[in-house]
């Protein structure tokens, strides 16, 4: 059974002055993940947190950082790193740009299971948001060449999740319906990328989706808790979420 985080002060208004509290995307931010990863933890209990009278969430500094301690520390890393470089292309960036809308039309369609009710409980357009944000990373990637500010998103996500107790279907159930998505819009509308450029695209998120795997292992290997049998292995064809 996960752990949550107490319930009882999440109905209480703050009783402290407006700017010692801190916004979902102000303590998103001091976490290190996205404000939609920080709302599905609150909603589940995992974060310590209250609402003011208009229903807003509102987070405690000194009661993130109690949270904080009381998560296992990240080991510390031997080596560095190597860079992982994919080939620059301007245009399959634009493409990727252009085409976001269209990616999370089909991740509507396409994300299922546990994954498709974590999902659903985001607001249509964080979920929008949420999508976008990881067509942009990959667009990123190919503008510069680079795919190492992408994976560290991964890392972090999967690592966030790891550290929360979200289960593997839920942490990786979306990359399967993320990866189908950027298959389907790029093969519409114009520019059309060529088959080269698709193909580096799907191999671009199946690393992200590898590295969200990784860091989620990880996380839960230092929690003390064993995987559950259908955990994907890192490095296998999982599904990862958007």
């Amino acid at each position: 059974m996960r752990s949550e985080a107490p319930s009882s002060s999440r109905r209480d208004r703050p009783r402290r002055s407006d700017s010692a509290w801190l916004s979902v995307s102000a303590a998103a931010r001091a976490l290190g993940v996205s404000p939609s990863t920080l709302r599905l933890w609150a909603s589940d209990g995992r974060v310590p947190h209250v609402r003011t009278a208009g229903g807003h969430r509102r987070f405690d500094p000194e009661a993130l950082r109690q949270w904080l301690a009381s998560q296992p520390a990240r080991p510390a890393r031997t080596s560095r790193r190597a860079a992982v470089q994919v080939p620059r292309s301007p245009q399959l960036a634009e493409a990727l740009r252009g085409r976001a809308e269209q990616v999370a039309e089909a991740v509507e369609e396409l994300v299922e299971g546990p994954a498709e009710a974590a999902y659903r409980r985001l607001p249509p357009a964080e979920r929008t948001s949420v999508v976008s944000a990881w067509v942009e990373a990959l667009a990123d990637a190919f503008q510069s060449g680079s795919l190492d500010d992408a994976l560290e998103r991964a890392e972090t996500y999967g690592r966030g999740h790891g550290l929360a107790g979200s289960s593997a279907e839920v942490t990786l159930g979306g990359s399967l319906a993320l990866e189908r998505g950027i298959d389907q819009a790029l093969r519409l509308g114009a520019p059309t990328p060529s088959d080269d450029e698709r193909r580096e695209a799907l191999t671009a998120i199946s690393q992200l989706t590898v590295r969200v795997a990784t860091a989620w292992a990880a996380a839960v290997a230092t929690r003390g808790v064993r995987p559950d049998a259908d955990t994907p292995r890192p490095g296998s064809r999982t599904r990862s979420i958007v």
